[in-house]
């Protein structure tokens, strides 16, 4: 969001609340936001002034922002990402609710969910296990491991790019792999055991730009986890940059 925007959007806050009358406040601010979304004010993509700037040049309780943008979170007409802010979806669609907790991997979540998963393979090479690869999947450094690379589609849309690096003896033939990787450990009989997990937030270069079709830069989850079979071995270290508009992601007890 420029200056400009900034300031077009506290000064029609500020007159849209001081004529409130009996309507609850975080309800007059939550409608003001929409307001200014249908107007074009607001464009997908900017990012709303802070918690704090609201409070301090609206003159209203933070509980009350809180409640306003919770609801338009909950419309999912904002999105929010831990270190970057609270930014704007025009368009609202139902995220995907991904589990780090589980083993069922991408496809397997987007199917439960009554949606369509598809991928698109950017390479499956062999290469050398680096320092950090070899230390994920306890193997000596150059050993071989195969590098997956490939971008995620939800309904058709690109929503994140996920590398992998696989111990060489869980893959017979790395071109049989399909749209899900988990399928086809299980179509070779390969037991999955446990899975770590560990979100960060960054925003996206250029090259994810591209491949997630993305007109203007936004806040990505990075999703980095490790996954090992049934005994206890590990087999699997990925990366995958996710949209942060279209992921929710949470852990199950």
């Amino acid at each position: 969001m420029s200056m400009d925007t900034n300031q077009q959007v506290l000064e029609k806050l500020k007159t849209d609340l001081a004529q409130a009358g009996t309507q609850p406040l975080y309800l007059c601010f939550n409608e003001s936001v929409r307001q200014a979304l249908e107007t074009g004010i607001l464009q997908d993509g900017d990012f709303l002034p802070s918690e704090r700037q609201f409070t301090e040049v609206l003159g209203i309780s933070r509980i009350t922002v809180r409640k306003a943008l919770a609801k338009l979170e909950e419309d999912g007409h904002i999105g929010r990402s831990r270190g970057y802010g609270t930014f704007i979806r025009k368009t609202a669609e139902a995220k995907l609710e991904y589990s780090l907790a589980g083993v069922k991997g991408f496809s397997r979540e987007v199917m439960l969910q009554g949606r369509k998963p598809d991928t698109l393979w950017i390479s499956r090479d062999q290469i050398a296990a680096s320092v950090l690869i070899a230390s994920k999947l306890s193997l000596t450094e150059g050993a071989g491991v195969y590098k997956l690379k490939r971008i995620h589609y939800i309904d058709s849309r690109p929503m994140s790019v996920a590398i992998s690096y696989v111990v060489m003896d869980a893959i017979a033939d790395v071109q049989d792999i399909g749209v899900s990787l988990y399928d086809y450990f299980s179509r070779n009989n390969i037991e999955l055991g446990a899975l770590q997990s560990r979100v960060s937030a960054a925003m996206s270069d250029a090259d994810t730009l591209q491949a997630l079709q993305l007109n203007e830069p936004m806040p990505l989850l990075i999703i980095k986890q490790t996954l090992f079979d049934g005994q206890n071995r590990p087999i699997e270290y990925s990366e995958s940059f996710c949209r942060s508009d279209m992921y929710e992601f949470f852990s199950e007890d």
